[in-house]
């Protein structure tokens, strides 16, 4: 554990370092998603007063709980899973990945360290934690945290799966398209709709309804663990199977 914290420190500081030399790009880059958000909270904002309230079924601090957990959530996910869809296929288009599958470090460890994305995405969790707090009592704070907690790592998992098939088909670039889903599908939360067709729109993104729904006590937290964990674990399989896959077929 030592080893690998040690591992996670060092690709944190050389991200810090890469990213002070390109101080004017971070900046536009950060402006560019705020922009986005902006548009999103006067969307919620506007779509919450035509409807007089009537909302899906959410109050008003609820909606504005929701846009917290979700930048809460998605920051701390795409801080640490940017790695994946930033590098895993230029490691294949290049030939690096047989260079990453000799390396120590795990590979999965490997891949999420390439590339980290805390520059980019401390403002999500700053903010986004200043809005649950304000949203939420403060007995609902840790369940809050824990909910957008486990919502990262449901990001996480769907992240890896949308990205494992680089590893054996390289012609597929996770960087087109995935991003803007992730930024814009998160407008509003779905948990109380009957809507299939939307649940399967936003299902990449259906994590902080549920979040929002264990918050408010109509789910229980232990069901978003299990959605986790199943994930993850097709996640895991997903990546060895492929590298198994793509080791046979270097070889």
């Amino acid at each position: 554990m030592r080893y690998l914290l040690s591992i996670y420190k060092r690709a944190a500081h050389l991200h810090f370092l890469r990213w002070m030399r390109y101080r004017a790009d971070v900046l536009v880059w950060i402006l560019t998603i705020w922009c986005m958000l902006a548009i999103q909270a006067v969307f919620l904002f506007v779509t919450y007063s035509v409807s007089g309230g009537n909302f899906f079924g959410y109050s008003s601090n609820e909606i504005i709980g929701f846009f917290g957990t979700a930048l809460l959530a998605s920051g701390l996910a795409q801080s640490v899973i940017t790695g994946v869809i930033l590098t895993l296929s230029k490691a294949v288009w290049q030939g690096n990945l047989d260079h990453w599958l000799l390396q120590p470090p795990p590979f999965l460890f490997r891949i999420v360290t390439e590339e980290l994305g805390i520059v980019w995405y401390w403002p999500h969790i700053i903010v986004g934690s200043g809005i649950v707090l304000y949203a939420f009592p403060a007995s609902l704070w840790i369940l809050a945290f824990a909910s957008a907690i486990v919502a990262s790592t449901i990001e996480m998992a769907i992240v890896l799966i949308f990205c494992l098939p680089s590893i054996r088909w390289g012609r597929w670039n996770p960087d087109e398209g995935l991003w803007e889903y992730l930024e814009s599908a998160r407008s509003m939360p779905i948990g109380r709709t009957r809507s299939f067709m939307l649940w399967l729109a936003s299902f990449g993104v259906l994590q902080y309804s549920l979040a929002l729904e264990v918050i408010t006590g109509r789910l229980s937290l232990l069901i978003l663990v299990l959605i986790s964990a199943a994930l993850w674990a097709l996640a895991l399989l997903l990546l060895k199977v492929l590298v198994r896959s793509y080791g046979s077929a270097s070889s």
